[in-house]
C-alpha cells in the first residue's frame, strides 16, 4: 500500500516538476527560470527596502495626515486649494 502511494506521489511530483521545463511562449526561458527570477527580484527589492528604508510599510503615514488636529498658521488659513 505504501509503495503504491509513494509511486503515485512520485509520478505527481514528476509531472508538476516537468511543467517548470516548458518554455514561456515568445521567450527563450522556461517557467522555472521565470519564477526563479521573479523570486530573486522580489527578495532583492525587500533587502534594498530594508537597508535603505524605502517605501512606507504599515505604521507609516504621510506628513499631512500625521496629526488629527493640524496647526495652520493665520497666514495660510484662507488659502485656496
Amino acid at each position: 500500500m505504501f509503495e503504491t502511494t509513494a509511486s503515485l506521489g512520485k509520478a505527481l511530483m514528476d509531472g508538476l516538476w516537468s511543467l517548470f521545463g516548458i518554455y514561456v511562449p515568445g521567450f527563450s526561458f522556461t517557467f522555472g527560470q521565470m519564477w526563479l527570477g521573479v523570486t530573486l527580484a522580489s527578495i532583492s527589492i525587500l533587502i534594498v527596502r530594508l537597508i535603505f528604508g524605502f517605501g512606507g510599510g504599515p505604521g507609516y503615514s504621510s506628513r499631512t495626515s500625521s496629526t488629527n488636529r493640524p496647526r495652520i498658521s493665520k497666514e495660510r488659513r484662507n488659502d485656496e486649494f
